[in-house]
C-alpha cells in the first residue's frame, strides 16, 4: 500500500495518501507514476468518500534542477467534468535562490470529488519552461465514508 496517514486534525474518518508522483521532465503530457512507486499507472482510493484536497508538490533533485510551471490532470469517468487541471508552480534553477531556499514548493486545492475504491483515477502531467529534473508528487487528503 502507498503511503498513508489518519488525519488527527480532520478525524478518524479521514485519510492522506500519495496518489502518484513523478521524477522525469516532462514537455508534453504524460501519465504519472502510480503512488509511491517507479511505474505509470493510476491510483485507487483506499475508502469509498470524497477527496476533498489536492496537494501537488514541486522540489528540485539536483543543483542543474529547474521546472518552473506545469499542470497536472485528475481524470475519473464519474466527474463532471471528468478531466480536471490542477496548475502548480515551481521554482528557477536550483542554483539560484528561489523560493523556499530549494525546498518543495506545495499548492494545494480544495475539492469535493466523490472516489470509490473500485473507480481507478488517472493523471497527466506537463511541466513547461524546459525542466530539468523536477520532482513532482502529488497527495490527495480524502474522507472516508467505508
Amino acid at each position: 500500500m502507498a503511503f498513508s496517514a489518519v488525519s488527527p486534525i480532520l478525524g478518524g474518518g479521514s485519510y492522506v495518501d500519495q496518489m502518484f508522483n513523478e521524477t522525469t521532465a516532462r514537455t508534453s503530457e504524460t501519465q504519472m507514476l502510480s503512488g509511491t512507486g517507479t511505474v505509470a499507472g493510476t491510483y485507487s482510493p483506499i475508502y469509498d468518500g470524497t477527496l476533498i484536497f489536492v496537494s501537488i508538490g514541486v522540489s528540485p533533485q539536483a543543483a542543474t534542477s529547474l521546472c518552473q510551471s506545469g499542470h497536472v490532470k485528475l481524470i475519473q469517468g464519474d466527474w463532471k467534468p471528468n478531466t480536471i487541471i490542477f496548475p502548480f508552480w515551481g521554482f528557477g534553477l536550483a542554483t539560484a535562490p528561489q523560493s523556499f531556499a530549494g525546498g518543495e514548493m506545495i499548492t494545494t486545492y480544495a475539492t469535493n470529488l466523490g472516489v470509490k475504491t473500485q473507480k481507478k483515477i488517472d493523471s497527466l502531467l506537463i511541466e513547461f519552461d524546459s525542466p530539468v529534473t523536477p520532482r513532482v508528487r502529488v497527495v490527495g487528503t480524502f474522507i472516508g465514508t467505508s
